[in-house]
């Protein structure tokens, strides 16, 4: 079947029926009512979505994380916690004492492993309780969701940018899609660069570096190419994922004709991996420049 090779049908949506395949929750921001997104249900055969009902997952543009899914997600886990404890939680995810974008990268990450905790558990006496911001060892008790065409304000003036997707893990946002239309010259490298835009990494305040507060990874991709790095990455050092591990590839496509995109998300992107990669494949360490970069290994090929 013949597809347009536009980056909305020919990547985009591909994309997101993929991840619904793996059990994301998928939305699209909704155009009309942009502090809204609409359920995507279902993909018919052309990948043209369908709409559910509506929901509201945050006030302004100015936020980046779902806090409500956020909210819902800390009750799930830590069921004995209460309202006041989780707002006192959330602001400690939401509010890192760094300043620059890898630092407060750092200290997040390093809250998502290591948990916080709460004066007490009022239910048991129990001091100092540990709370848990993702359950690492029960994928399917946290929030998958990912958003199409999630619009955010530029940091401090009105203008937005709109990331192509971005995937939240109980309402913080961990991964970031940028999509781009085989048909352009080098869609890998506008892909990157729009990226790098949107975290200002080019010496100007041109996106919203809160966004990537919470990054484990980005993705630039054209659907037959597609490359991950991080928020240290350059241009150079984004690389295709090599194994849909522990899928094989008639799991990613029965049909054959496997693309890079379909290698990744199965890949990378499945609840248990992504996971995995966030918990124990993701390290921070000095270069030969003197300067800290975050690196991303392989689950499938711990050499790369």
């Amino acid at each position: 079947m013949f597809y347009k090779l536009d980056e909305e049908h020919y990547v985009e949506n591909p994309f997101l029926f993929q991840l619904q395949r793996l059990g994301w929750k998928i939305y699209r921001q909704n155009k009309d009512n942009p502090e809204d997104t609409k359920e995507i249900i279902s993909f018919t055969s052309s990948l043209e979505a369908e709409y559910g009902e509506s929901q509201k997952f945050r006030e302004s543009f100015k936020e980046v994380i779902l806090e409500g899914v956020l909210r819902e997600s800390l009750k799930r886990i830590n069921p004995w916690i209460e309202d006041d404890q989780i707002s006192e939680v959330v602001r400690r995810i939401t509010t890192p004492q760094s300043n620059s974008l890898l630092e407060a990268n750092k200290e997040i990450h390093d809250l998502l492993l290591e948990n916080t905790s709460v004066s007490e558990n009022r239910k048991t006496g129990e001091k100092s309780p540990t709370v848990k911001f993702i359950d690492f060892k029960n994928p399917d008790k946290n929030s998958f969701i990912a958003i199409s065409q999630f619009k955010v304000n530029i940091t401090g003036t009105e203008k937005h940018i709109i990331p192509d997707i971005v995937l939240f893990v109980n309402g913080l946002p961990l991964v970031v899609v940028e999509c781009k239309s085989p048909a352009v010259a080098d869609p890998i490298s506008e892909a990157i660069t729009q990226l790098m835009r949107y975290c200002n990494r080019r010496g100007v305040i041109e996106g919203n570096e809160k966004l990537f507060w919470y990054n484990l990874f980005v993705v630039a991709t054209s659907n037959q190419v597609a490359k991950y790095g991080t928020i240290t990455s350059e241009y150079e050092h984004f690389v295709e994922w090599k194994d849909p591990y522990p899928f094989s590839l008639s799991d990613v496509n029965p049909d054959g004709n496997v693309t890079s995109q379909q290698v990744l998300i199965h890949g990378m992107l499945s609840k248990e991996n992504l996971l995995d990669l966030l918990h124990t494949f993701t390290i921070f360490k000095e270069d030969p420049k003197s300067k800290m970069i975050r690196l991303l290994q392989d689950i499938s090929n711990l050499e790369q």
